[in-house]
């Protein structure tokens, strides 16, 4: 009698359990990660094991808790070989993001052993290398956290509104305190801060807009029309009923347009390519009013999300617009935004970045948007990084970011002036991304000539430390070498006794004679921007070289990352004197 009454308890008791784990499964399966992670956290006390500690671990990684995840896939990791590689995967991206690189590549590299045929593993283990090496050529830049603006709840996405600034947090307030499922937070609204004295200083932080803003659950971010009249809001509403809401589960993010009327919002119209099977979200509007952007997983995209945009077309809208792969890859981009020269901005996870969400731009040539690159740290960190806005010059401005060190709670609003720190005074945002190298001065020492007893020197002349980078298979000036060739037409103009050797440059790939006719090209287009700026052509020799001075170890057969080739696609420039001046 006494076995028979253990053996139904201990039934009892796994029935229980697994009842609790298929609630949590459930939870998890509808987006309730926070209170799916509660109840795995329950059955991981009482039964631990690396399954649940890989269900919890999820839970962590939808809710952006890198700390948690990592010690959930730790124990995962301690019972030995997973059973699903994709662990593998994800636990080497919050490694990364907790700044334990030579752990993450051990797991990016099980991860390409178990799953030879995704290049993923290889990728991210080879983004380590790539940014311990950028980290050689970091300047002086230096962020900081707008105290005024943050709490230990999450500020994001600033935007400026009149004499302040907009932004979107999940700080509790008055009345609206209920949780959100995905996060455990509380829903975002918008805010609004005044302006003080200087760019750290805000006060009275209010919740903007009323009623007609400000709804039930998730609203934010936001941007505005360029006279501040009309706003796009990032929204989750409650719409679905009956079946769809039973077949969907979730309720999907979508864009409502609201006008300002009588001094007040009117009420939130949606935006037409809202759908409830797919997101559209993180509105931007570009400056003159024709182009909105924004982020949707709608069906055909490139990855995980995509930027997308439409035209205005009379009172309405043109259909999507993918931004295409210059902008887009396999993972997420989100957040677009551009700068008073057309350059566009974006975060993305699908680069081979520093971790989590990195900050890239697309330089703007001639209206075509090169291939995107990321920023370089500090703008970037190991973690989420994203919602970057401009206050002037491409040298001010601000941007989120969840890195450690420095914050006040979630994500935070930090602060970045490159006219505040010792950089070149030429350099801005848009410039400086992984690859960047600062341009040290240097000079040819002085040669001393005896001519009729009497000492003479040639004068000191700059040597060639400006590289003038190219894209693959183009000779276009890019917009980010424009600076670097005005200092050379500054000091040749100065200088008016002085010659100008410009040497162009290949990378390995492609034929011998293709690559010298682009070298020549290269070369080229450099010396008739110069001419084109008052450089006298007599004073300028052209000439190219192909892939026959390679700065590196990227030669014919040899596997290099896009990065290494782009070393060099480049142009030299030599000054050269013949005048010899008398010292005193």
């Amino acid at each position: 009698m006494k076995s028979i009454c253990i053996i139904i308890l201990a039934t009892l008791f796994c029935t229980t359990a697994i009842a609790k784990t298929i609630k949590a499964d459930r939870l998890f399966d509808s987006w309730d990660y926070f209170h799916a992670a509660q109840l795995y956290e329950r059955e991981a006390a009482r039964h631990p094991g690396s399954d649940i500690y890989f269900k919890l671990g999820e839970c962590y990684r939808k809710m952006n808790l890198y700390i948690d995840e990592q010690a959930a896939y730790d124990k995962v990791n301690a019972e030995g070989t997973y059973s699903k590689p994709e662990f593998y995967l994800n636990y080497g991206l919050v490694l990364r993001i907790n700044g334990k690189n030579d752990q993450a590549k051990a797991a990016f590299n099980k991860y390409s052993e178990l799953v030879p045929s995704d290049p993923r593993g290889k990728f991210f283990s080879e983004s380590i290398d790539i940014v311990a090496d950028d980290h050689k050529w970091d300047e002086p830049v230096s962020v900081s956290n707008v105290a005024a603006l943050n709490t230990k709840n999450a500020e994001l996405c600033p935007v400026f509104y009149k004499d302040g600034i907009v932004f979107t947090s999940n700080r509790k307030t008055l009345g609206r305190n209920k949780i959100y499922g995905w996060t455990g937070a509380n829903y975002l609204d918008i805010y609004y801060a005044k302006k003080g004295n200087n760019d750290l200083n805000y006060t009275e932080v209010t919740p903007f807009g009323g009623r007609n803003i400000l709804r039930k659950f998730n609203d934010g971010p936001a941007c505005f029309s360029k006279n501040f009249d009309t706003i796009y809001i990032s929204r989750v509403a409650r719409e679905l009923r009956g079946k769809e809401k039973k077949i969907l589960k979730i309720e999907r993010n979508k864009i409502y347009t609201s006008t300002m009327k009588d001094g007040k919002w009117t009420k939130a119209i949606p935006f037409p390519l809202n759908n409830d099977i797919f997101s559209v979200a993180n509105p931007y509007l570009s400056p003159d009013g024709t182009r909105i952007y924004f982020v949707s997983d709608m069906p055909g995209g490139y990855g995980e999300t995509d930027i997308y945009y439409c035209n205005r077309e009379g009172n309405g809208w043109s259909k999507p617009i993918n931004m295409g792969p210059n902008i887009n890859t396999f993972n997420r981009e989100k957040y677009p935004v551009m700068d008073a020269e057309g350059n566009f901005y974006f975060s993305s996870d699908g680069y081979q970045g520093f971790g989590g969400l990195d900050i890239c731009v697309a330089l703007n040539n001639n209206g075509t948007l090169a291939k995107a690159i990321p920023l370089k740290c500090p703008i970037n960190s190991s973690a989420d990084d994203f919602g970057i806005v401009f206050l002037k010059d491409g040298k001010t401005g601000y941007l989120t970011s969840n890195r450690n060190g420095g914050g006040q709670g979630d994500d935070d609003i930090y602060y970045f002036d490159l006219l505040r720190n010792k950089v070149d005074k030429n350099l801005i945002t848009s410039i400086y991304t992984i690859g960047y190298k600062p341009a040290a001065p240097k000079v040819i020492e002085p040669v001393p000539v005896i001519v009729a007893e009497a000492p003479i020197i040639i004068k000191a002349l700059p040597e060639s430390d400006i590289l003038i980078y190219f894209d693959l298979d183009k000779s276009d000036i890019r917009p980010d070498a424009i600076i670097h060739l005005d200092s050379v037409i500054n000091y040749m103009t100065e200088s008016k006794d002085v010659t100008l050797l410009i040497d162009g440059h290949c990378d390995s790939r492609g034929t011998s004679e293709y690559n010298m006719d682009l070298s020549r090209n290269r070369c080229n287009s450099a010396l008739r921007y110069l001419n084109s700026k008052g450089v006298s052509l007599k004073r300028m020799i052209c000439k190219g070289y192909g892939f026959s001075q390679l700065v590196n170890n990227c030669g014919k057969g040899t596997k290099c990352t896009d990065q290494e080739h782009q070393l060099n696609r480049n142009v030299y420039f030599h000054f050269q004197k013949k005048e010899i001046v008398h010292a005193n």
